[in-house]
């Protein structure tokens, strides 16, 4: 996927096909991109235990969310991925699971599900599961009956051993023992057990999350319970997730989010064998299953893809070059980002409010880095979604901060954020995201949310639907809740702040700006229904679907206004946004000079002053105007303002 680099403004005026490239390895490419749906797909993330309770308990269910269905098909939103459902020990959100073919009774019964399935296609919405492929519960039958010894049906589902295979591993094991809570600590690989089967097992997140066997990549004769993934154990284990796959097919599913999908086989460094296992799954289902899909939390689609997956998920996490678009150097919460009031200065506080030592403050990457290396790498990852597959960026996330978070929290701000979201390929839009919900921060650690310092427990709070007690979500009282409710915009940063902020007369949540369905509904200038233009507009325009071309503008000189094109080779979409508090402006030649940069490009072009001419205002936030003068577009972009033109 090419970039634009200015003065070779020229190129952002032409259009060609992204080259495609080689898979990994010898891959091949031996199926047919698709489903269709997914060209124009908006997928809806819903986290099942906070979106609606229908029994008063103060947890989310299918039935809660079946009484919701409306509501999500009034967004546009085309499929709903549910984080997992299964039964589960709930050490981990639910990604800790016992039995994968039953619903967890928290959230109904199998019959329940199927009916969502069943209301939710009437309503022309596809339904996605979560799939935690790699790991089960330590409760789970087939765990409890593998550590009882070797001959046993179950015994090689899982990877046991008497000795820690190295210096390594003893010393992160002995790092992981000695924290104040082992169980709810993620350092090392293995943890130690009192089974007849070994004394430690393989674990995949938390101690209570056991690996399950696909076997190792290059398995060493040293270390015997290293199986290759021919063995009889892995086999098991593939045929068995076929079975679960399949189960949940049967009933009406149309797909599976896949948890670490990346994580099968070990010691796979080239992921070699893991790619040949997923493209085993995918002709499987190819075969027996077209039309339905698999999603990937991978993050790199020329492995994923190549893997046989139909969608990679584009990560926000703090280790990948797309995190500085969202949060600074620590995930916290003031300034710090591409995407702040502040134009990316640096963060000053963390993200309870207290200010950072100097010595801690990230004074070394400037907003135009912050963009280059978000372009660098996305332009890049995103190529290989032209012939293989697609590439899907989140609002937010269950293990992330909401993007209304510490600075970034007015409706004009998440405005500019949600622009950006739903002009990329295949977005994927987080519950609550589209009425501007804030992540909170220091809540109660439950079921595992928070883990090493990381609050994920802020982005998982009740949705919030209107002025009634908890916001519309529950009957019961408060302080049964899953989690609490916060439905203002700009509350207290902690939970004892924000339960003060409580007992001294919060403000009634419907009044205007408050972060509730209900007081949006029926507002045209509410972030719900800017959320719902903008899914709208996508629908509309087929330069914005998921494998039209991403081309970005980048000049170093004017990080801001964030520029880019997406055209589908017929018609061509101009974004510009400006998340910062100050007004910015940018020329853009249009007189036809090419630049040593632009010779390198196709050579056809269209006659640019012709399409100066034609554009034309599709949507638009704040102030912004684009005005063509002489052989230039001039754009001008008011503080936290939108402008999405047709050329």
């Amino acid at each position: 996927m090419r970039r634009i680099l200015i003065p070779a403004f020229l190129a952002f005026f032409l259009s060609s096909a992204a080259q495609a490239q080689p898979a990994p390895g010898s891959f091949e490419q031996t199926w047919t991109k698709g489903p269709a749906w997914l060209r124009d797909a908006v997928i809806y993330q819903v986290y099942p235990s906070s979106f609606q309770d229908s029994d008063g308990n103060g947890i989310g269910d299918i039935p809660g969310v079946i009484s919701r269905l409306d509501y999500i098909k009034s967004l546009g939103v085309t499929a709903i991925w549910f984080n997992p459902v299964f039964v589960s020990g709930w050490q981990d959100g639910g990604y800790d699971i016992i039995d994968f073919y039953k619903v967890d009774p928290r959230f109904g019964t199998n019959s329940d599900l199927v009916e969502l399935v069943r209301q939710a296609h009437e309503r022309g919405m596809k339904v996605l599961l979560d799939l935690v492929a790699g790991h089960t519960s330590d409760k789970h039958p087939w765990f409890i009956q593998s550590g009882e010894g070797k001959d046993l049906r179950y015994s090689d589902y899982y990877i046991w051993t008497d000795r820690l295979p190295d210096a390594k591993a003893e010393e992160e094991f002995r790092e992981m023992m000695s924290s104040p809570n082992p169980l709810r600590n993620t350092r090392g690989k293995w943890m130690s057990s009192d089974a007849p089967r070994g004394k430690f097992y393989n674990k995949n997140f938390y101690a209570g999350q056991p690996s399950l066997n696909y076997g190792y990549a290059h398995p060493s004769p040293d270390r015997p319970w290293e199986q290759a993934v021919d063995a009889p154990g892995p086999r098991a284990v593939k045929n068995e997730l076929k079975n679960i796959i399949s189960f949940w097919y049967d009933k009406g599913v149309d797909g599976f989010r896949v948890d670490m999908a990346s994580s099968l086989v070990k010691d796979d460094d080239d992921k070699a064998e893991t790619i040949k296992l997923w493209r085993e799954i995918r002709a499987w289902s190819d075969e027996n299953y077209p039309d339905h899909i698999l999603m990937a939390e991978w993050g790199i689609p020329k492995f994923c893809l190549a893997a046989g997956y139909n969608v990679d998920m584009c990560l926000n996490g703090t280790r990948t070059a797309v995190r500085r678009m969202y949060f600074d150097h620590k995930h916290q919460a003031d300034g710090g980002s591409y995407f702040s009031l502040s134009g990316g200065a640096p963060s000053l506080k963390d993200l309870y409010g207290n200010p950072w030592p100097e010595e801690e403050i990230d004074r070394e990457e400037t907003p135009a880095q912050m963009l280059k290396s978000f372009y660098d790498y996305y332009t890049d990852q995103v190529a290989w979604s032209r012939d293989w597959g697609y590439f899907a960026s989140a609002s937010s996330n269950h293990d992330h901060l909401r993007m209304n978070m510490g600075g970034r929290n007015s409706p004009e701000q998440l405005k500019v954020m949600m622009a950006w979201f739903m002009t990329m390929p295949l977005p994927i839009l987080y519950y609550g995201d589209e009425i501007g919900m804030r992540s909170l921060a220091d809540l109660p650690n439950v079921e595992g949310a928070n883990y090493n310092g990381k609050e994920r427990a802020g982005a998982r709070t009740p949705m919030q639907w209107d002025s009634s007690a908890n916001a519309g979500f529950s009957t019961c009282e408060p302080g049964k809740l899953y989690l609490p409710v916060c439905p203002e915009w700009t509350p207290a940063t902690s939970l004892p702040l924000y339960e003060e902020w409580k007992r001294n007369g919060s403000p009634n949540p419907t009044a205007k700006g408050m972060i509730t369905v209900e007081s949006q509904d029926n507002d045209p200038a509410s972030m719900l229904n800017w959320t719902r233009a903008l899914i709208s507009l996508r629908h509309e325009q087929p330069a914005l679907w998921s494998d039209s071309e991403f081309i970005p503008i980048y000049d170093a000189g004017h990080p801001y206004p964030m520029v880019y094109k997406r055209t589908d080779g017929a018609d061509s979409i101009l974004v510009v946004l400006n998340p910062t508090g100050r007004k910015q402006s940018l020329a853009l030649p249009y007189d036809g000079a090419r630049s040593a940069d632009a010779r390198s490009l196709p050579s056809q072009s269209a006659d640019i002053r012709s399409a100066g001419a034609r554009s034309r205002t599709l949507l638009s936030a704040g102030k912004a105007s684009a005005k063509a003068c002489g052989n230039k577009l001039r754009l001008t972009m008011g503080p936290t303002s939108v402008l999405i033109l047709e050329l």
